[in-house]
């Protein structure tokens, strides 16, 4: 078939076959990364999905997962605020080659529980297509631009202001080319927030961030590393997540309550984080298995003083201790690394 008819127009098979050549910009846009999911008893509280900013400027606003459809849900809060889900498309390096100048296009798929309008609008700050629906029930958003030469980023976002309705976004997918199909590749290969680590470099690859240099805070354009981190190891002056500073330290598996880590739950802190305990991304000090040192020494062999009054080479009533030995920490054999997070 040569022709598909597409928003009342016709879009050639050359635009399909384009289109099946790139990779969607929108990471976790089938939701399978909850990185921060917290176990809630019986429930889990599942949070923001990884890669996705989430702002509701009323009262009572959630944002949530229903692992019995794979939908990212969105309790709206009870009035008439505005509520922002939104993702940076832009963050892999070298975006600029990629995006500037090139049509770009975006597909959302969600469900609403009540008559509400939605709007889906992708912006590279210049230029902005917004679509708006109102209704109930299943809703299809397709938006497209071209990425203008000097734009700064790339973006895109689902808003509403109805009060209290409950949007469920199963699929977000925004790709190069006229059409965007959801099934592409992501243009993000791994998981964000993943350690690398490198035995013949020390300078990272152009998606990773070095652990090996003092803390410092991500920059607006990690935004979606942050929503990984969500301020695990503190929150820097601009209220974006702080990397954490592993320099000189060994890793250790988390414990989860195992007991092979018999002081788990003494672990402190890393830097500026408030996480302590048996929690992945705390620290633990240098420390000595209690023990004892033996020591030889013998009192049934008296020496004669003066006029034969007989004394103890060792005196029995003080405490005695071996020698100091060894260096300035304690040590298995190892070699150096660059440790690295993933960013895109």
């Amino acid at each position: 078939m040569e022709y598909f008819i597409k928003n009342n127009g016709v879009m050639n098979l050359e635009d399909i076959l384009f289109a099946m050549q790139q990779r969607n910009l929108v990471y976790n846009g089938d939701f399978r990364y909850y990185s921060n999911q917290v176990p809630n008893g019986s429930v889990i509280v599942y949070g923001t999905p990884d890669g996705w900013m989430y702002k509701d400027q009323g009262q009572n606003g959630k944002v949530d997962f229903d692992p019995s459809t794979d939908e990212c849900v969105i309790t709206k809060s009870s009035d008439k605020s505005l509520m922002t889900f939104k993702q940076n498309l832009h963050e892999f390096p070298r975006w600029e080659a990629m995006l500037l100048g090139q049509q770009v296009t975006g597909k959302v798929v969600l469900k609403t529980s009540v008559d509400a309008t939605v709007s889906v609008a992708l912006s590279d700050g210049i230029f902005t297509d917004t679509q708006s629906k109102t209704g109930k029930g299943n809703m299809e958003f397709e938006v497209g631009i071209s990425v203008n030469d000097s734009a700064k980023f790339l973006s895109i976002a689902v808003e509403s202001t109805t009060a209290h309705v409950i949007i469920g976004i199963s699929s977000v997918c925004v790709n190069v080319g006229s059409i965007a199909l959801r099934h592409l590749p992501c243009m993000v290969q791994g998981i964000i927030g993943q350690r690398h680590q490198y035995v013949a470099t020390e300078a990272p690859p152009a998606e990773e961030l070095s652990l090996c240099k003092a803390s410092e805070e991500l920059s607006s354009d990690y935004t979606r590393l942050d929503s990984v981190l969500n301020k695990r190891f503190g929150e820097g002056t601009n209220g974006m997540s702080l990397l954490p500073d592993m320099r000189g330290y060994f890793s250790r598996a988390w414990d989860n309550g195992a007991a092979i880590d018999p002081d788990a739950k003494s672990r402190k802190a890393l830097g500026k984080s408030t996480v302590t305990g048996d929690h992945v991304g705390t620290l633990q000090e240098d420390e000595f298995l209690e023990h004892q040192h033996g020591l030889k020494f013998s009192t049934d062999k008296p020496i004669l003083i003066g006029d034969k009054i007989s004394a103890t080479i060792i005196n029995t009533t003080s405490t005695s201790k071996t020698e100091n030995s060894g260096g300035k920490e304690t040590r298995p054999k190892n070699i150096d690394e660059l440790y690295t997070i993933k960013w895109a």
